[in-house]
């Protein structure tokens, strides 16, 4: 025998000699007693009932309870577990003395009462800290294979399942500190966390890593009183909307940004997170500044002010959940589900993008309050010139009353064309001022409670598609070969205005004519609004009024039929002669 294990076979001798000289009664009740007083004074469980008690010396000295109630003093936390092992401190054991360096739990299914309509993970957490906090010290706990049910007035408001947690031993004012891993709401998360039981500067910590969440903060605690935390916090996500799903909230306007990630000094007060020298990446497009979370009578506000090099509006307006305006829809607006959270956010960026258009010096906003809903554009350069707009929706005893202006101020059209294919046939310098009113409480009576104003401008430009002036031309030679091929060529214009009033979902043209160096193009007309239809007419006439030709613009407002009036007559103006019918 080698003299290292004849030194432990001597040390086992003379330990099973100090157990034999004690007096020892392993009796159930005994052990029941001992070890439940010992757990309760190292844990903070009370111990309501077990089925069974077991002690085993080797190869360490443990007790094992099967089928243990237990509840936290406060009746904050109770449950069950399938098996409580309570691990044994030999030099305590050695003189006769149950004491224990760590507890596990097998599992358990722990019941925690949370306040009555409470949906927030901090406002279920607190009873549970605030009961652990209360101890002077505690055993190592290992938590197997748990379920935890948050429960108020005995209602279930979330589940907790596959919790596997190592809360470490501590001793008087040293922070709590647990890891493991838990599977909530169908997402498996790895945590751990860092947590001071006393007041004064004290150390915390907080991660958390899961297929939706990565977070990660180091900072301090202050107190004492209200505590105050803070430190750098880094903070990021796959997909915003399904993190807020996955604490249960449900945001429209949350679901048009994608992946998220923040990364500030953050400072939590009761009541409110501030996020200072924040910086936000949305989908690869970074922002900086300032945003703080609040909560105010009841309800939660964000509000903040970032700046970028770069943003792309459209995208986020392409995610936003907004119904198409369909007249057959009888279903009304739903403005709450828009304005269920308070909003003060601006945002200015060097260039953004918008269904396309690339515009500069970008600075928007978006206010939200109950009932109000209001967003738009403080400035922007868009092609040379400007842009404004403003959309504002109001809950009223009618229905939604929607307020929308918007204002173009010496565009380019031709650079913009190259960005907006819709606008390829045309170039020149335009302006644009749009005004809108309306209310109802459906698509259908909100079209028919339109009123306002479009006026539009441009000039020196061309349009493509057709040449007025050939065409005034080949109809004063041969008005049948007018008709043919006359979609083709360039119109270069001096100036187009148009004016128009909206009123009972009808736009009605008040004023709409195009002049170039050789022609005049006269416009007149309506457009429903409902069911987005054209019903218009448009005279073109030479420099002197002597030759005319009517077009007809009818059909849907997507794609109208445009076409000369056939049927109409040409006569020289002034003249007696007999009116030439055109024909096919």
């Amino acid at each position: 025998m080698t003299r290292r294990a004849a030194i432990i076979a001597f040390s086992l001798v003379v330990a099973i000699g100090l157990l034999g000289l004690q007096s020892w009664d392993v009796a159930l009740g005994r052990v029941q007693r001992g070890a439940i007083k010992a757990i309760e004074e190292r844990t903070g469980f009370a111990v309501k009932a077990i089925e069974r008690a077991e002690i085993a010396l080797l190869p360490l000295p443990r007790i094992s309870l099967s089928q243990v109630s237990f509840t936290q003093r406060d009746g904050a936390l109770a449950g069950e577990a399938v098996r409580v092992k309570a691990h044994l401190r030999l030099l305590p054991l050695l003189g006769g003395r149950l004491s224990f360096d760590r507890v596990d739990l097998i599992a358990p299914r722990i019941d925690v009462a949370v306040p009555n309509g409470s949906d927030g993970v901090i406002e279920w957490l607190s009873p549970a800290l605030a009961e652990i906090e209360r101890l002077q010290s505690q055993s190592k706990i290992v938590i197997s294979a748990g379920s935890v049910f948050l429960r108020a007035n005995g209602a279930i408001q979330s589940v907790v399942r596959n919790l596997d947690l190592v809360i470490d031993e501590r001793s008087l004012n040293e922070p709590l500190a647990l890891s493991g891993s838990l599977n909530w709401r169908g997402i498996p998360t790895e945590v751990s966390l860092l947590w001071p039981m006393v007041g004064g500067n004290a150390k915390a910590a907080l991660s958390a890593t899961s297929s939706l969440l990565k977070l990660r903060f180091e900072g301090s605690r202050s107190g004492p009183g209200e505590p105050v935390i803070s430190g750098p916090l880094v903070l990021s996500t796959p997909s915003l909307p399904k993190l807020l799903g996955w604490f249960g909230e449900e945001s429209r306007l949350g679901s048009a940004l994608g992946a998220v990630a923040i990364s500030a000094d953050i400072q939590v007060k009761p009541r409110e997170v501030s996020f200072n020298s924040a910086i936000v990446n949305l989908d690869g497009e970074r922002l900086d500044g300032a945003i703080k979370l609040a909560e105010t009578g009841g309800r939660f506000a964000l509000s903040g002010t970032l700046a970028g090099a770069a943003l792309d509006l459209g995208r986020i307006v392409d995610r936003l959940p907004v119904p198409t305006v369909d007249v057959a829809d009888t279903t009304p607006f739903d403005l709450d589900a828009w304005t269920a959270r308070d909003i003060d956010l601006r945002v200015s960026v060097d260039a953004a993008r918008l269904k396309g258009a690339r515009l500069n010096d970008v600075a928007t906003y978006l206010l939200v309050k109950k009932g109000r809903f209001e967003t738009g554009l403080l400035r922007a350069g868009a092609y040379g010139g400007s842009v404004k707009s403003r959309l504002l929706a109001l809950a009223t005893p009618a229905g939604v009353d929607i307020k929308l202006q918007a204002g173009l101020d010496k565009v380019n059209i031709g650079q913009a064309a190259s960005d907006l294919p819709q606008l390829a046939r045309l170039s020149g310098t335009g302006t644009l001022q749009l005004a809108l009113d309306g209310v109802g409480r459906t698509f259908d009576e909100l079209l028919g409670s339109f009123t306002g104003r479009i006026n539009l401008a441009a000039r020196q430009g061309e349009i493509g598609g057709v040449a007025f002036g050939e065409l005034l031309r080949r109809a004063e030679r041969s008005p049948v070969q007018a008709l043919r091929d006359w979609r083709q060529g360039k119109t270069p214009y001096e100036t187009i205005s148009a004016n128009a009033g909206i009123a009972g979902g009808l736009l009605a043209l008040t004023e709409a004519q195009m002049i170039g160096a050789n022609y005049r193009f006269n416009l007149a007309g309506s457009a429903a609004l409902r069911p987005r239809t054209l019903d218009m007419t448009a005279l073109l006439t030479s420099p002197n009024g002597a030759l005319k030709l009517p077009f007809l613009l009818k059909g849907p407002a997507d794609a109208p039929d445009f076409d000369i009036e056939t049927e109409a007559f040409l006569s020289p103006a002034g003249t007696s002669l007999t009116p030439t019918r055109i024909t096919r």
